[in-house]
């Protein structure tokens, strides 16, 4: 057929590759089955050990200031100071919340702020220390109480059940219009993290494979095995993150939820491609020891590339200055290494085990394909878009344009507030606070003098620090590590551009004071991360596009192909990143974004949405041996359309899992991915790469010849 031939309007599959009869009897198919059990058995081994090894994982997983603030930076340094031992964090302080909505507190509100105390002050949980003064404030309708709480170790639940002891102690104070919530860092921590979500995340990846499992092949049991072999994945990977614990990389609670969800939607789109060729095979050979053969024979390059993409994204993470992105890296890359090898070994093992009768009732023979051939609603997109390529690039370019408009709305915030469900009690509390105390109340700053500061030293930063725009108070504070301190109180928002000025500004001019001043608390630390997070986009970004182009250069034998694919991974990230942006402002109520977020969402979407661009084009250029580039285009479509859909779905699915975790910046990487993978699978894969390369012809294969036919 020629290179301009006309795709025929039946949509009745094209021909494969290799129509002619089976081989006989090859190296691979013979050590499937000789080993097949054994991989079975190894494998358990390894689950098995992964979930006796994960059981620690929280012991050795860091939530600390550590763990997520840059090094070198001066709030590093204080927080350092201020908590030496990562095992034994700091105390927090939870601010008991008093107010009106309408009017002054009365004489009864009064009272019961006093009562409030009273019960706060018999509070007998570990760590809860005795509540402090009660303070008014100035406009005389809220009042706020303060109550610290002591953990004893990084890992005890001390926070979590001494803010809930606090909320349990103030039930039926308050009434007739008088509000009572319990806010401050303490119990903004405690309403973001939500406590262990491990067990939920991974019960609910599970329920949304199985249930995209079932519907996809239709079958009482097939969805099982790669089901069960995606739970082995899991488990192995969170063994060996236990590992890198161990050896010292930082491990957050962020780094385990996102493994999880990774590893499954990872291992499952693995699975599904390697399970369709397999049901192709199957309609081939008689010996299904030889179908997966062949099967695996078809796909490895295709998924090897595939997670060598994404770990190769990943592990660009090791640039970045942020303990917890830098953590991430390595920890995401073993788990997919993980995902890849149980997808190349024990799901064949197990498929091999069972037999033809796990795909039951559609079970291929030779002669009898059972639908294994059958990809109608494939081939006739394929030939619309091959036909008019030109329309189909042009329209889904508008529409991923349209889409990154979105972008506009798109702003950072670094106020742990918006770090916090919009609808959780201290959420609410810290918006009383702001809005009826001095800005730097709940967030003061901390300035560390060195430890041999002279007593005029000392009073020369409190002088210079009072005299600054944007510093309401400006006092000696408690030493720490045996160096005396100065307590800054903002007038101005602390997590605002005036505050970042005034952080700034003190730092500079402290530095004429005296060597060696540093300028710590929560709105400098938001401030350095802030500055840590955009160096470290600077960095990363660059790093995983070149990354990704040069495997897929290795992969497709061209210079061309690489250069369209990455630009339609760019602007599908745009658009994905642009409407995501308007479900967090119109639909989930969130503030702005964490400064860090772009990168988050940048790697796992370039390296994640580039998987199907690579399923796809892997079966293009392997039909290309067999007919021009439009016919194969027809043809890598058709056949690829339906398991990459699924594969979308799936990964979509476990993503959007992370919705439901109550730490914001979590929820908002959960659902842009999941907003970019359907993108991805829907219109990129779908429609624009395919009209792209039909648009290219053999120029996208540049500098590699025509294969001889």
């Amino acid at each position: 057929m020629a290179a301009n031939a006309k795709i025929p309007n039946d949509p009745a599959p094209p021909p494969g590759p290799h129509p002619g009869p089976p081989p006989g009897p090859t190296r691979l198919g013979r050590t499937l089955r000789r080993t097949k059990w054994l991989v079975v058995l190894v494998w358990l081994a390894l689950a098995a050990a992964g979930t006796v090894l994960a059981a620690g994982l929280g012991d050795v997983q860091r939530d600390d200031a550590a763990a997520y603030l840059p090094g070198g930076y001066e709030s590093s340094v204080v927080a350092e100071l201020t908590e030496p031992d990562a095992g034994h964090p700091r105390a927090e302080t939870a601010l008991v919340v008093f107010s009106r909505e309408q009017g002054p507190l009365t004489d009864a509100d009064r009272a019961a702020v006093t009562a409030g105390r009273t019960a706060l002050a018999a509070v007998d949980a570990p760590g809860v220390g005795q509540p402090g003064a009660p303070v008014v404030s100035d406009d005389g309708r809220a009042a706020l109480v303060p109550v610290r709480i002591q953990p004893g170790h990084a890992d005890d639940e001390r926070l979590e059940n001494g803010v809930a002891a606090l909320r349990t102690a103030l039930d039926g104070v308050g009434g007739s219009g008088l509000r009572v919530q319990v806010a401050g860092e303490a119990a903004l921590g405690v309403d973001n993290s939500g406590g262990d979500v491990d067990a939920a995340l991974m019960l609910t990846s599970m329920v949304i494979v199985a249930v995209l499992l079932l519907l996809t092949y239709r079958s009482p049991v097939l969805w099982l095995v790669p089901l069960l072999a995606a739970l082995a994945a899991v488990l192995t990977a969170r063994g060996a993150a236990y590992g890198l614990a161990r050896a010292g990389l930082s491990v957050t609670d962020l780094s385990s939820a996102i493994l999880i969800v990774l590893v499954f939607g990872a291992a499952t789109d693995y699975a599904l491609l390697l399970l369709a060729r397999y049901r192709e095979e199957l309609a081939r050979h008689p010996d299904r020891h030889e179908a997966m053969a062949e099967a695996l024979r078809r796909t490895t390059p295709a998924i090897v590339a595939s997670a060598g993409t994404v770990v190769a994204g990943l592990l660009c993470l090791l640039v970045a200055d942020l303990a917890g992105l830098r953590g991430l890296g390595p920890v995401a890359a073993s788990g997919i290494a993980v995902a890849l090898l149980a997808m190349l070994t024990l799901l064949p093992a197990l498929l091999v085990c069972a037999g033809r009768w796990l795909l039951w009732p559609r079970s291929p023979y030779p002669g009898k394909p059972r639908g294994a051939d059958s990809h109608r609603m494939w081939s006739a997109l394929g030939s619309r878009v091959v036909r008019r390529p030109l329309r189909y690039a042009v329209l889904t370019t508008l529409a991923l344009a349209a889409g990154a408009v979105g972008l506009t709305g798109l702003h950072t915030s670094a106020d742990p507030l918006d770090k916090v469900p919009p609808s959780a009690e201290s959420a609410a509390g810290q918006r009383v606070l702001t809005g009826h105390f001095p800005d730097g109340v709940s967030a003061p700053l901390t300035v560390v003098l060195p430890a041999d500061a002279a007593p005029r030293t000392l009073r020369a930063a409190e002088r210079t620090a009072a005299a600054l725009p944007g510093v309401a108070a400006a006092e000696r504070g408690d030493p720490v590590a045996g160096r005396p301190t100065v307590r800054v109180e903002l007038d101005v928002d602390p997590y605002g551009d005036a505050a970042r000025d005034t952080i700034r500004r003190l730092r500079a001019d402290l530095a004429r004071v005296t060597d060696g001043a540093l300028v710590g608390g929560t709105p400098a630390v938001q401030l350095d991360y802030r500055s840590a997070a955009l160096d470290d986009t600077r960095r990363i970004v660059p790093l995983v596009l070149l990354a990704v182009a040069a495997i897929l250069t290795l992969l497709l034998r061209s210079l061309v192909a690489p250069l369209v694919l990455m630009a339609a991974n760019v602007l599908s990230f745009a658009a994905s990143l642009g409407l995501a942006t308007l479900v967090f402002d119109h639909v989930m109520g969130f503030g702005g974004v964490a400064a860090d977020l772009f990168v988050y969402i940048f790697v796992f979407l370039v390296a994640l949405g580039v998987d199907y661009t690579i399923f796809l084009m892997e079966r293009v250029r392997e039909e290309r041996r067999h007919a021009p580039t439009r016919e194969a285009v027809h043809r890598g479509l058709t056949a690829t359309g339906g398991v990459i859909t699924a594969a979308g779905l799936v990964l979509a699915g476990t993503f959007a899992a992370l919705g439901q975790i109550p730490d914001v910046t979590v929820a908002e990487v959960g659902i842009a991915v999941a907003i970019g993978v359907l993108i991805d699978t829907f219109l990129v894969r779908s429609l624009l790469i395919p009209a792209a390369v039909t648009l290219l012809g053999e120029k996208t294969w540049w500098p590699s010849r025509p294969p001889r036919r």
